[in-house]
């Protein structure tokens, strides 16, 4: 198996273990249904040929990002904000008067770089396939779903809800495109660290390592990532400076 697939296993593995542990009756058959799927996925993938085997880590992405949503016992719809998000808000009131204003004429490009986060990471791995080959995509893949998983797998532990319900945002067609997206591909809980800066920047990073030149174009889409992120209010600020560090990291350790 590639060691990205071990991860991938690995990663089902704990959360299936976790969710016979704490869940409930009522939610535990479904989070443990997600758990085996992911991880039967992993062990039947060596069956398979090579260009499926490097293509199912988009699939492995997804299924981090949605199963750890799995174990989240918390009201949505509480007025209230819990202690976590009591204090993510304090660190985004001091942040956010430290960080220079977004111009004007950048708030839709930052937007649209947010929704392009989605196509990024299968056009990243396209990106290394062809320039440097199929026998380089096992390693983009280890860096990219270290830093998703590292992000995700904090959910059930440190929830939190998106800024934007906290607070009033500006509009536009970009901006109800990216929250239609989010209101139909999202569990609706922030990741901590931003799972969104994160994986743009480790497949930024990735790329880099295979070809300089397409790294810094994917860094500059990483940046407007993750400068969207915070000032579309989908992302507290301090989740997006640690999904970047969280992505440094998985790089240097890949």
């Amino acid at each position: 198996m590639f060691a990205f697939e071990w991860l991938s296993f690995a990663y089902a593995l704990v959360f299936g273990l976790l969710t016979a542990v704490t869940m409930r009756a009522m939610r535990r058959g479904t989070a443990l249904i997600a758990c085996a799927v992911a991880a039967t996925l992993v062990l039947v993938a060596p069956l398979t040929p090579d260009v499926v085997r490097l293509v199912l880590p988009n699939l492995y992405l997804v299924l981090g990002y949605w199963i750890p949503a799995l174990l989240i016992t918390a009201d949505r719809s509480s007025p209230e904000p819990s202690r976590f998000e009591q204090w993510l808000c304090r660190s985004d009131e001091r942040l956010r008067d430290a960080c220079p204003r977004v111009p004007s004429l950048l708030l839709v490009p930052v937007e649209t770089a947010y929704l392009a986060c989605y196509p990024v990471v299968p056009v990243s791995m396209g990106i290394v396939w062809a320039h440097a080959g199929p026998a380089a995509v096992p390693r983009f893949w280890m860096t990219v779903l270290l830093a998703g998983f590292a992000c995700y797998a904090s959910l059930p532990w440190l929830v939190s809800r998106p800024p934007k319900r906290l607070a009033s945002h500006r509009s536009g067609a970009v901006k109800r495109l990216n929250v239609l997206v989010l209101s139909r591909l999202s569990h609706k809980w922030t990741t901590f660290p931003s799972g969104h800066a994160a994986v743009a920047w480790a497949a930024a990073f990735a790329v880099a390592r295979v070809w300089p030149a397409a790294g810094m174009v994917l860094g500059i889409v990483a940046a407007g990532v993750s400068v969207g992120a915070a000032s579309g209010r989908y992302h507290y600020v301090i989740d997006v400076l640690l999904g970047l560090l969280v992505a440094a990291v998985a790089a240097v350790i890949t």
